[in-house]
């Protein structure tokens, strides 16, 4: 989370309030009982703009700005896309995985969009601050990385004798659900689970991949609570409370998982509660929408306009 930016939650005699605070300074404070949601619909990529920034939040979603499409946007939703589908490619046994079959797939279907896109698209890939061959190149081998760590996990789970056979093993490993979409009408917000899997005993743990870079071996807070508001959506949707929700750094081969139980459930709930709070608070005036100025500034698509934000990021004139 970035420093300027911090939230807390706390109990009152008459329920629980939301507090959003930034540096030292206490902003709000509302009582998120007997509530009704906002007109606009949250998710947690919502709430995460809104906590870091609510000037940029409100420029994205109230007044409804033109985002910017980035090659990093484009090749996070072609991995995505080929990841989905990678199960559906009648790759149903283990020597199928073990001849690089599925693996031969995803390249090829990721290089198909990304000489399509190039084409249609050429501005896309001449940010002079990405190299779009590097990044290229770094997709195929998160790709090759994942198609590996499934055909090594097949192994493994026979050797530890979780599964009987690699070919149950392989049942395993298929996602309960990819893609799945939730719209949560009584808390109003909504979302697309990566993966849904189901282990052996009927555990259901949720999944979200990420190609971006780590930094550090921890969990940064905004993904905690992204994990934390799917475990709940998940819950509202099926009655079933997933047992882990993890975040799966595709370029490392690490997923990071968060145990869910009903205190951080409950965070979430108030959490997505608060948020509706204050934008009913707000409303449509664009000045009680602070900005929040930080490195992020420079890759926001309002950085030079309309927001132009001052301070150790701005140029002095």
């Amino acid at each position: 989370m970035p420093k300027y930016f911090m939230t807390k939650i706390e109990n009152t005699p008459s329920g629980a309030s939301f507090t959003v605070t930034i540096g030292n300074e206490k902003t709000t404070e509302v009582e998120v009982d007997d509530w009704t949601p906002s007109n606009l619909p949250l998710s947690p990529s919502k709430i995460n703009t809104f906590l870091q920034c609510p000037r940029n939040f409100y420029h994205r979603y109230i007044e409804k700005l033109p985002d910017k499409l980035t090659l990093h946007l484009f090749r996070g939703t072609i991995v995505h896309d080929i990841l989905e589908r990678i199960f559906d490619q009648e790759y149903k046994y283990p020597s199928q995985w073990r001849n690089g079959e599925p693996q031969e797939w995803a390249i090829l279907e990721f290089r198909k969009q990304w000489e399509a896109r190039k084409e249609k698209m050429p501005w896309l890939f001449q940010d002079p601050k990405i190299d779009a061959d590097v990044m290229e190149r770094e997709t195929i081998d998160l790709l090759v990385n994942f198609c590996h760590r499934i055909e090594k996990k097949l192994y493994e789970l026979v050797d530890w004798k979780v599964a009987r056979s690699k070919d149950m093993a392989l049942k395993q490993l298929r996602p309960h659900f990819a893609e799945m979409r939730i719209h949560n009408k009584n808390l109003s917000i909504r979302g697309i689970v990566d993966v849904v899997a189901k282990d052996f005993e009927g555990n259901i743990s949720i999944v979200d991949y990420k190609t971006s870079k780590r930094y550090g071996h921890w969990l940064p807070e905004e993904y905690y609570r992204q994990l934390i508001i799917y475990a709940l959506m998940y819950y509202e949707e099926t009655g079933v409370v997933p047992k882990f929700a993890g975040i799966d750094w595709l370029r490392y081969d690490d997923i990071m998982f968060v145990a869910i139980n009903d205190e951080n459930l409950r965070e979430a709930r108030e959490l997505i509660k608060g948020i509706h709070n204050e934008i009913k608070k707000r409303g449509d005036d664009v000045e009680q929408y602070e900005m929040v100025p930080q490195t992020l500034c420079r890759w926001c698509a309002f950085y030079k306009k309309p927001c132009k934000p001052k301070g150790i990021y701005s140029k002095k004139k």
